[in-house]
């Protein structure tokens, strides 16, 4: 799995296999154990020749590539990815923990990196730059270079109605000596990169969830929007990137906050791919409103937005569990030799046949269905750390190098944001 990166649960970071493989002290992963919640476990890799692999793309727009003989969670248990079809739903984690080893960074570095990420400008030969036409931006990078020993100097383009800050070293430059905002972001890895090569660095990663809570807001007071659609009475939260690193690494901190982001392609004739991370569905603005938000004027819409999410009666129809754990259900409902019609009105529906089986339920809905039928495993479903995705397209992705896997245990891992079972052989069946 030469391309596969898996997620490290004492660093929060992903690394690839083969950097695991090569490591001499052991690592632990995030794995799902029995009672489907998130824990880490160690793991071991060796390599093992190569294969010919598969690529899945998601509905989120998560992508992994895999062998045609790795195993999947669907609400069935673990199929192999060649069994599995466009429209199969699998498991990925709703949430990511706190790494084991969280690290803290200064808020002012956490805050200023957010804004130099989003909105700055650090190339090679020219002034560090920040620019923005919000107040509130600009006083907290004013602040947050203070932390540097550096005073903003602001410059006004009123033709461009937008005011830029250099971030000069408060000092004279001298051969070996450097702007320490500089040198800082070349430790980091983004000092001199185009906003298309941009990403979030590894510290982030490591951060403690309410400092990453810090980062995001920051992060979306640059090129984050939050609006209200009066027509479509709904919410409109998007982050928006031409870096897909960048997208793709945002996608993984938001889910420390149990915030699940979708990516998408925007396309524009003459310029370059522009990829959008949109926070979809009700109760998910909410909780990214709520927990994350955005600083200054894109916060204050954001309170207004979230009056009205408030109002509103949530209809999940996403975040929902697939209608195939119904049959499930019917089992239950025959060994208790209970009606179709009597269960229909215990769950509070008018009696519709079986049009009831032909829809996702929600994880409320299906929470309320272990409870009727005294189902604890379908309680542990409904409660579950797993965020059922869909898969959109299957394609080759040519032969790669296959490493061996063990996760002590669980026997799973988390690579590219999806649960995958280790080279040790599953259970045929996992019963709910």
């Amino acid at each position: 799995m030469h391309s596969m990166r898996i997620l490290r649960a004492d660093t929060g970071r992903e690394v690839a296999v083969s950097e695991l493989a090569g490591s001499i002290t052991q690592m632990e992963v995030w794995s799902l154990a029995a009672r489907l919640r998130m824990v880490a476990r160690p793991i071991t890799l060796s390599f093992a020749g190569r294969t010919a692999f598969s690529r899945l793309r998601f509905a989120s727009g998560l992508e992994i590539e895999l062998p045609p003989h790795t195993q999947l969670l669907t609400v069935d248990g673990w199929v192999p990815v060649d069994s599995l079809e466009i429209e199969s739903r699998v498991a990925v984690p709703r949430w990511i923990p706190e790494p084991t080893h969280a690290a803290e960074m200064a808020d002012a570095e956490v805050i200023l990196l957010a804004h130099m990420i989003g909105d700055g400008s650090c190339v090679k030969g020219q002034p560090i730059r920040y620019a923005s036409i919000d107040e509130e931006n600009l006083t907290a990078v004013t602040d947050a270079a203070t932390h540097f020993g550096v005073t903003a100097i602001r410059d006004e383009y009123a033709a461009a109605r937008v005011t830029t800050l250099r971030l000069p070293a408060p000092y004279r430059l001298a051969r070996g000596r450097r702007n320490p905002i500089a040198a800082w972001l070349d430790e980091l890895g983004l000092f001199g990169l185009r906003s298309y090569e941009k990403f979030v660095p590894e510290p982030v990663f490591t951060l403690p969830t309410d400092q990453v809570a810090l980062f995001l807001r920051h992060l979306w007071a640059t090129d984050g929007s939050i609006r209200w659609d009066e027509r479509g009475r709904q919410a409109k939260i998007y982050y928006a990137s031409t870096s897909l690193r960048l997208i793709r690494d945002v996608v993984q901190l938001l889910l420390r906050l149990e915030i699940h982001g979708r990516i998408k392609r925007a396309r524009k004739p003459g310029y370059r791919d522009c990829w959008h991370l949109t926070i979809d569905g009700s109760e998910n603005q909410q909780t990214f409103l709520e927990d994350v938000s955005a600083h200054g004027a894109r916060g204050v819409a954001g309170e207004a937005v979230l009056l009205e999410l408030r109002k509103m009666t949530a209809n999940p129809n996403v975040d929902t569990v697939p209608k195939e754990v119904w049959s499930r259900v019917r089992s239950l409902l025959a060994h208790f030799a209970v009606g179709h019609r009597e269960f229909q009105a215990a769950m509070g529906s008018r009696y519709c046949g079986s049009t009831m089986w032909k829809y996702s339920p929600s994880r409320a809905r299906l929470a309320q269905a272990a409870t009727i039928l005294q189902a604890p495993d379908l309680t542990l479903l409904a409660r579950s750390d797993i965020f059922w995705d869909r898969i959109v397209e299957i394609s080759s992705a040519g032969e790669q190098d296959i490493y061996d896997t063990r996760v002590e245990g669980t026997h799973n891992f988390v690579a590219h944001g999806v649960l995958v079972h280790d080279s040790t052989e599953p259970a045929a069946m996992v019963r709910w």
